[in-house]
């Protein structure tokens, strides 16, 4: 029989089995020498704000950021700005670097500016209510205090009303940073969007008399025309002014990349391994915030394989990775029935040119139903699925006409490599037994036949 006494210690086996006793592999990892090939990975972080010295590209949106923050050094409201233009394109890493440094002007001037930045696409609920009770969160932790509402059980309008109360007791001026604001888009029954609801509130505020801190907002959004949904009083109050960004050429990537060389050590990035990289982020819409997370994950892969140099060969691994990772997410919480219009979707662009007009779209996800003995919807309800998916950054949508008996339809771009996406769905139950190479051929016929 067992005793107490025979008992080893840690319930798995391990035990006391002194000197001897062979050490883990947490052990090895944790008590080894450290081998990286990183000085300041910080600087390769995108939660990182860097100082505006270090951003290229930028100098006009730049300076027109400054000069809307420079109100508050003469204690005046700023102006509302509305940053537009494609993902990782410096929208938001050049607000905050600038409203850095206008924080420290302002304490200098003894006036207590702050900004309070929320992504409204990493909320796991796009309601109005969810969004007012992370602004307040959010703030309350840029003031110092606590927040003391708890997510459900109080209102929307309570939620408000101790916002304001914080605001008002802590800051002479604040900026509300509002990132992927065309995100919140509320519940379906809604008569209008929660973004809408949101910026009444938020540009009325000083107006009702809510609070005498001077608050102004920075909407941030990849789809501009997200203020054709918004509802009149909204649209007659919110007057920000508009700053555009514009895709990076690989040149400037290569310029941004190397301004974050120094987040590795002396002769730790191979020859042509910044090149590498910027040109895998020229064929992502010249998006800079890939680019540099890309960077950063080869650094991690060479880390991992004990690498003291980062080459072109950990960036093509890392590239792959990133690409399989970001689709996966995106899709994986996706309906059946929403995959299935993303799979027609990315099957007529990749036989398109990367573009997917409505009708082909649709003709495809008849075919994909019937072949899986799913129920068909509406092609209204087909284009649904596909407009939301353009909000976690897909595919986007233009409404256009021509070459078409059926008039005015939409037509789908996508965003994300055509062909990660459906490598992504088709290791998914729905799509691993189909044949895709017969739905190219349905495609094309139906394409050509659309033409004539």
């Amino acid at each position: 029989m067992k005793t107490d006494d025979d008992d080893t210690t840690g319930g798995g086996g391990d035990g006391d089995h002194g000197q001897d006793s062979e050490t883990s592999i947490v052990d090895d990892i944790l008590d080894g020498e450290s081998t990286t090939v990183f000085r300041n990975k910080q600087l390769v972080d995108p939660n990182t704000i860097v100082d505006h010295d270090r951003i290229y590209g930028r100098d006009e949106q730049l300076a027109a950021e400054a000069r809307a923050f420079r109100d508050t050094l003469d204690g005046e409201r700023p102006p509302d700005l509305l940053l537009y233009g494609p993902s990782g394109t410096g929208k938001s890493l050049t607000v905050k670097a600038v409203a850095e440094k206008v924080k420290d002007r302002a304490r200098q001037n003894s006036i207590n500016f702050d900004f309070v930045s929320v992504n409204f696409k990493t909320m796991e609920s796009h309601t109005l209510d969810r969004a007012v009770w992370k602004l307040g969160h959010q703030t309350a932790t840029k003031a110092g205090v606590a927040w003391e509402i708890p997510r459900k059980g109080v209102s929307t309008d309570a939620k408000y009303v101790r916002l304001y109360e914080i605001v008002d007791e802590h800051f002479d001026s604040l900026v509300f940073i509002l990132d992927e604001i065309d995100t919140l888009t509320g519940r379906s029954t809604d008569p209008e969007p929660a973004y809408s609801q949101l910026l009444y509130s938020l540009s009325r505020v000083m107006a009702e008399q809510h609070v005498e801190t001077l608050i102004s907002t920075v909407v941030i959004t990849n789809h501009p025309k997200f203020r054709e949904n918004v509802d009149s009083r909204t649209d007659s109050s919110y007057n920000p002014n508009g700053i555009h960004f514009s895709d990076y050429d690989a040149d400037e990537l290569i310029e941004i990349l190397n301004r974050r060389r120094d987040a590795f050590k002396d002769n730790a990035l191979d020859e042509g391994v910044i090149e590498l990289v910027a040109a895998y982020g020229a064929k992502n819409e010249g998006d800079a915030r890939r680019s540099i997370d890309l960077l950063r994950d080869a650094g991690e892969l060479a880390n991992q394989n004990g690498d003291s140099v980062v080459t072109a060969e950990h960036v093509h691994r890392a590239n792959d990775s990133v690409l399989k990772n970001r689709v996966l997410e995106i899709v994986d919480g996706m309906t059946v029935q929403k995959k299935l219009s993303l799979y027609a979707a990315a099957i007529v662009a990749d036989v398109n040119g990367g573009v997917a007009p409505s009708p082909a779209v649709y003709s495809i996800y008849q075919q994909l139903c019937n072949r899986s003995s799913r129920d068909i919807y509406t092609q209204e309800t087909v284009n649904s699925h596909l407009n939301k998916a353009g909000t976690y950054g897909v595919l986007e949508s233009n409404r256009t006409s021509g070459g078409f008996k059926r008039g005015v339809y939409l037509q789908f771009a996508f965003s994300e490599p055509v062909d990660a996406v459906l490598d992504t769905l088709e290791d998914d139950t729905p799509f691993a037994e189909l044949d895709s190479s017969n739905l190219r051929s349905a495609a094309r016929r139906f394409l050509a036949n659309s033409s004539r």
